[in-house]
């Protein structure tokens, strides 16, 4: 009885004991969920009416240029051969539409549309008097009027959160088919025409059926496999993704090389190539989808993992915060949302593989140059006139500082704006000036640095600038004289100058947004809200690149049996 009220008497201290080990904030675990997804993209009404009118743009434009397949299907007492069919002459549709319905399904119809086709035939009938089968070979045009098409389609997701769709749904029409059948002559034109009468009565059904048989298959096989390749990892140093053609397979492999930067090691990078360095390392952006796309208020919805580990080998111990996301509104075309998890989780990971860690020296910034000195030059401002006896004891010296993260650093977004919170440590050392002189440790300390930091976009670049809100020392050792804790505490007031001023220089160098290949972005706009950041933007299709995927992805099914 006793061992047991012990046990209970210890388990809220081991619990407390563990939190005090947690090396990020415990504010990430706060009013989340792991269902949530740390980005959430949508594609407004408008964008799906510009998608609408380019997908027809694109269809009209590429339809002549496809290459029709053999056609070869049995009939009542025989068989017909169509080949070397081309399509000579396109209507386009008079009236095309493309409709949202909820939870998930989107409606394509067209009508009004004419076609004109050539080739050739061979026609094998059997004979019900056991005499010679005679093939009908010949050349015919046929102009089929009036086609209509409707086509459904559910969006879904796969096991390995890949986009998906499923046709549920196809009605094709032809109104009237006109048919005019060129022959070698030798069979009497009585014939012939009761043969066209025969062609138009079985043509008709026949391409009706394969109008919709084609479009599913399309849909259910050939789209379904590309999506399937849908590369759903991404590294963050990427700024121009072809997402869109590596799932056609029309995108040249990529080889991953890491940057000029990222061989550099934190001695020998300026701090304004910090972030840079950053984004050349190895972290991977998951964006895998959590739900299957759905649709709300007129426009279509994802909602995606959003997490940023190394390799992309997953492991954030926290998860994305509950984040209330507002109705469409606006005429936009598209709106992306990221919750701070997608941030937390890059800084989590990049302080996990200590890529945060960096020496700083004279060399790393202009504004160092005189200042981690021990003896200052003739402006007489440095840091041997700050720290006691520093100058003295260590005359003509450079001065090293090694910084480390102490636990993950903390982002939180909030209305206009974001609050940056880090814990760290330092070592200084005085650097040997002299073959007969070793680098030296002379002061150990911890601090901690809260920041407000706003962004915006500046035309494609996102740009900002920071203001330190408390910069905090506490000293653990010093081999200086006349250093305490007082007046090492001091140089936060200097300190926060110092890194606001290099944190804005850092922030207005600017980072690509990135942009996906095909697709260029108008006028983009971020704003901050409470745990959640928001893009909204204005985009254009390429329209030429656009052209070649439907050429890729029709075409496969057109070379496959019909």
């Amino acid at each position: 009885m006793r061992v047991l009220l012990l046990f209970g008497f210890c388990v809220p201290w081991l619990s407390s004991g563990q939190e005090i080990t947690r090396d990020y904030s415990p504010l990430l675990d706060k009013n989340t969920s792991a269902v949530n997804p740390g980005i959430y993209l949508r594609i407004m009404p408008n964008g799906l009416a510009y998608l609408r009118e380019v997908g027809m743009k694109v269809i009209n434009e590429q339809i002549l240029k496809l290459q029709l397949p053999n056609i070869r299907e049995p009939i009542e007492n025989g068989e017909v051969s169509i080949y070397n069919l081309q399509m000579s002459k396109y209507w386009a549709p008079q009236e095309y539409a493309l409709d949202m319905s909820e939870p998930s399904t989107f409606a394509w119809s067209m009508s009004k549309m004419h076609l004109r086709a050539a080739g050739d035939f061979q026609a094998t009938l059997n004979s019900p008097l056991l005499l010679p089968t005679v093939p009908i070979t010949g050349h015919f045009e046929a102009l089929l009027g009036h086609i209509s098409l409707y086509i459904t389609v559910n969006m879904e997701r796969n096991a390995n959160g890949a986009p998906q769709v499923r046709s549920t749904g196809c009605r094709s029409a032809i109104g009237y088919v006109d048919l005019n059948v060129r022959n070698t002559g030798v069979i009497t034109d009585f014939f012939i025409n009761a043969f066209k009468a025969f062609l138009i009565g079985n043509f008709k059904p026949q391409v009706e059926q394969k109008m919709c048989k084609m479009i599913e298959s399309i849909i259910d096989r050939d789209m379904n496999i590309l999506l399937s390749n849908m590369p759903l990892k991404i590294r963050i140093n990427e700024n121009n993704l072809d997402i869109i053609g590596e799932t056609f397979g029309v995108a040249p492999r990529k080889h991953h090389r890491a940057g000029k930067l990222s061989n550099l090691n934190a001695k020998n990078i300026t701090l304004t190539h910090f972030v840079q360095r950053l984004r050349d390392k190895e972290l991977v952006l998951d964006y895998q989808m959590l739900t299957a796309p759905f649709v709300q208020n007129g426009a279509v919805n994802m909602m995606s993992k959003g997490e940023i580990s190394y390799r992309g080998q997953g492991g954030t111990p926290f998860f994305p915060p509950n984040v209330r996301i507002p109705p469409p509104h606006g005429v936009h075309m598209i709106e992306f949302y990221a919750s701070d998890y997608l941030a937390n989780s890059m800084l989590y990971h990049s302080y996990r593989q200590k890529f945060l860690d960096v020496t700083v020296g004279p060399e790393s910034s202009p504004q160092l140059q005189g200042l981690l000195l021990t003896s200052c030059g003739p402006a007489g401002f440095c840091l041997g006139e700050f720290l006691g006896t520093l100058g003295e004891q260590f005359p003509d010296r450079q001065v090293e500082i090694e910084f480390f993260a102490k636990k993950a650093p903390l982002i939180v977004f909030i209305d206009d704006r974001s609050r940056f919170r880090l814990h760290g440590g330092l070592n200084m050392y005085v650097r040997p000036s002299k073959p007969n002189q070793v680098k030296q440790q002379i002061l150990k300390a911890d601090t901690t640095m809260t920041a407000n930091v706003n962004l915006w976009i500046n035309g494609s670049i996102i740009v900002g600038n920071s203001t330190i809100e408390n910069l905090d020392f506490k000293l653990l050792e010093t081999k200086i004289n006349d250093v305490d804790q007082d007046s090492f505490s001091d140089l936060g007031l200097f300190g926060a100058e110092f890194l606001e001023k290099l944190l804005t220089e850092i922030l207005q160098m600017g980072i690509a947004l990135p942009t996906m290949q095909g697709v260029i972005l108008k006028s983009p706009k971020l704003t901050f809200h409470d745990r959640y950041l928001k893009v909204s933007t204005y985009f254009k299709l390429d329209e030429e690149y656009a052209g070649s995927l439907v050429r890729g992805a029709v075409g496969k099914t057109l070379r496959g049996p019909l």
